[in-house]
């Protein structure tokens, strides 16, 4: 019978999603314990691949379980005493048999949290990236509006070696900056970012030419130079992980 996972974990103990050999990972904690519990192989298919660090609120995992459809409520519990805190799953329920967490998605949602403010918060350490300074939301909010639409984002994404012709277009279809504070009353700023897929690493490519913008480090009028050049040396460095987070994973 084949399951959908709705997952949420912190991804500061985890070096990302995929398993690796020597390393903690979220599908081999998800995994191990599932077999535990079902007594046979389990094979994890995901939504979208975390990097180290990285946080997820929405995250999908669909795999085949010879499990009693009327249990499922059991083994939720019993993964998230095994699994918990750092994991949390948040749903567990039957899927049809041709459904597939990352192929048959037609969305994902993003944020990325900063901190600004001369005194970062302990208890946002984890969550946001820090900054010293004001951001200069106008001239973000223009540069961002650049990157709207469907385009090559080359210059936003880490190419995979194994696939080297695999397309770099992507469909993407919001960018909102909304502010906030944090428990020190340091303003904060949420980027969300919504697209069909995102290649590799192209959330935080994204958000770190934006902050160089909001910094006054480049011009709004240079993200579209930047899209066009389709050359991963023309963006800045990538934010950190640890401000990233997978919200949402929408499907048909």
């Amino acid at each position: 019978m084949r399951v959908r996972l709705l997952v949420a974990y912190n991804g500061a103990p985890f070096y990302g999603f995929a398993e690796n050999l020597g390393v903690r990972s979220v599908a081999g904690d998800l995994r191990a314990a599932l077999e535990q519990i079902v007594g046979h192989a389990v094979v994890l298919t995901c939504a979208g691949r975390t990097d180290k660090g990285v946080h997820a609120w929405g995250q999908v995992i669909s795999t085949d379980l010879e499990v009693d459809p009327a249990r499922l409520g059991r083994l939720q519990i019993s993964l998230n005493q095994m699994c918990g805190p750092d994991i949390a799953v948040r749903a567990l329920d039957v899927a049809g048999d041709d459904f597939d967490a990352r192929h048959s998605a037609t969305g994902r949602r993003y944020w990325y949290d900063i901190a600004t403010g001369l005194v970062a918060s302990p208890f946002t350490a984890s969550t946001h990236w820090h900054i010293r300074g004001s951001l200069d939301l106008e001239q973000m909010r223009t540069g961002a509006a650049h990157l709207i639409g469907t385009n090559h984002f080359g210059s936003f994404c880490k190419k995979n070696s194994s696939k080297p012709n695999a397309t770099m277009y992507r469909n993407l279809r919001r960018v909102d900056l909304q502010t906030g504070f944090d428990e020190l009353s340091n303003p904060t700023l949420r980027v969300e970012l919504e697209a069909s897929a995102f290649c590799h690493q192209m959330v935080r490519s994204i958000v770190g030419l934006l902050v160089d913008v909001g910094l006054g480090k480049r011009l709004a009028a240079d993200v579209p130079l930047v899209l066009a050049a389709r050359d991963r040396n023309a963006a800045p460095p990538i934010a950190p992980p640890h401000g990233l987070t997978l919200v949402e994973v929408t499907y048909e």
